[in-house]
């Protein structure tokens, strides 16, 4: 869901970047191949997103290193890939820990849009550098104490907990799309028309 969320998210608020970003989910007890549950599908639905097609993958040190950015949902996952590849801390956060600290990191980079993948890139990494500055919590990027950090696993659970997690993942997308692109390019061009 959170694949589909932040592809969704990215093709309406910045189309320009849309065609040039890669956006994965992977699991950490993900069963390679595995189909979405019916109760994402139908939450999905909701949002006018087709998640049949989706197909479980499992995180791997490859996935990991590859990534400019990944963005768990709970802080075990942060352990997990402190097992499965360390290196890979330095650009690893929760959702709701970035969406939290959003403002502070905005307040830094400002609210220009990003256009371009170059841009992107850099501007990733210094969000990253900038939750290594400001926080002091060793190699996690992350309250790692904290349960604020954690959007729930919904795997199991009944439909109305899978539409509470989406609305948990879309709320803290507002914030961190922001962080990691920018003001929306749509807000851009209303703006200049003032």
């Amino acid at each position: 869901m959170a694949e589909a969320l932040f592809q969704a998210r990215l093709a309406s608020d910045y189309p320009t970047l849309a065609a040039c970003t890669e956006v994965h989910s992977a699991g950490t007890s993900a069963i390679e191949g595995n189909p979405a549950t019916s109760s994402a599908v139908q939450a999905m639905d909701l949002w006018g997103i087709d998640l049949e097609p989706h197909h479980a993958t499992e995180l791997t040190p490859g996935l990991l290193l590859a990534a400019d950015a990944v963005l768990v949902m709970a802080r075990e996952h942060l352990l997990q890939i402190g097992r499965l590849e360390p290196q890979a801390l330095k650009w690893s956060t929760t959702m709701k820990y970035l969406s939290s600290v959003s403002g502070r990191i905005i307040k830094q980079l400002g609210e220009e849009t990003v256009r371009e993948e170059r841009e992107a890139r850099k501007r990733i990494i210094r969000v990253f550098e900038i939750l290594e500055e400001q926080e002091h919590a060793g190699e996690f990027k992350a309250d790692i104490q904290s349960r604020s950090s954690d959007i729930i696993d919904p795997i199991g659970s009944s439909l109305r907990v899978y539409l509470g997690v989406a609305e948990d993942i879309e709320s803290s997308l507002d914030d961190i799309m922001k962080v990691l692109f920018g003001r929306p390019e749509n807000e851009v061009g209303g703006e200049e028309g003032l």
